[in-house]
């Protein structure tokens, strides 16, 4: 009966995913690159060559100001110049990190903002997890979409609360979240349309 007993709980915990793993929603797979920058493509988004063409479109206002740190969140080791994000993006920075800090009461480490194509070549000579500058599965962040909030430092429930929140918007199809586990950190690709689903939800909170 013991014996039966040991070998009904092991089969059950056999089938139990590791703890750490992300949930499928969240798991990146050969194509997750491709499909990011085919979005990027239908949101007509440009890919930034160099660092005066990041300049330009902040001068146009195309990017926003991203500041180094605030109450809700603090950016770490992302050169001054490229502390920058499209509006869209610094949008979901400023809601989710606001939500990370009512709830935790404490703020977000912001690992990735905008890159340019030099800048992502020699990331790339330094960090082998980084993504190509050219090609299909090229680096989303230089469109000046996408962000990386780091994991370094979140508790398993904060951890585990950052993974329903991006669940659930990508669910509704407003951006392309993954965990990474590499260089541990939440990637998100914000759409173009996220403003229309915060609008959505202010008209239902009215």
């Amino acid at each position: 009966m013991l014996q039966t007993f040991v070998t009904l709980v092991v089969s059950a915990l056999w089938v139990l995913p590791p703890a750490w793993s992300a949930p499928p929603s969240l798991r990146a797979n050969a194509q997750s690159q491709v499909i990011q920058n085919e979005r990027a493509d239908e949101d007509k988004l440009s890919r930034f060559d160099d660092h005066a063409m990041v300049q330009r479109f902040v001068r146009l206002q195309l990017l926003h100001d991203v500041p180094a740190k605030t109450k809700t969140y603090y950016v770490h080791a992302i050169p001054d110049d490229y502390q920058y994000l499209r509006p869209w993006t610094k949008l979901f920075l400023d809601r989710v990190s606001s939500q990370f800090y009512e709830r935790f009461g404490k703020p977000l480490r912001i690992t990735g903002l905008t890159r340019s194509a030099s800048y992502q070549k020699s990331l790339r000579r330094r960090n082998s997890n980084a993504a190509a500058p050219v090609g299909p599965k090229r680096s989303v962040h230089l469109t000046g979409a996408c962000l990386d909030i780091s994991k370094k430092g979140m508790t398993g429930g904060e951890v585990s609360w950052m993974r329903r929140a991006l669940s659930s918007v990508k669910e509704k199809g407003y951006l392309y979240p993954v965990e990474e586990f590499k260089q541990p950190n939440f990637h998100v690709m914000v759409y173009r349309d996220y403003p229309e689903y915060v609008e959505k939800l202010k008209a239902k909170s009215d």
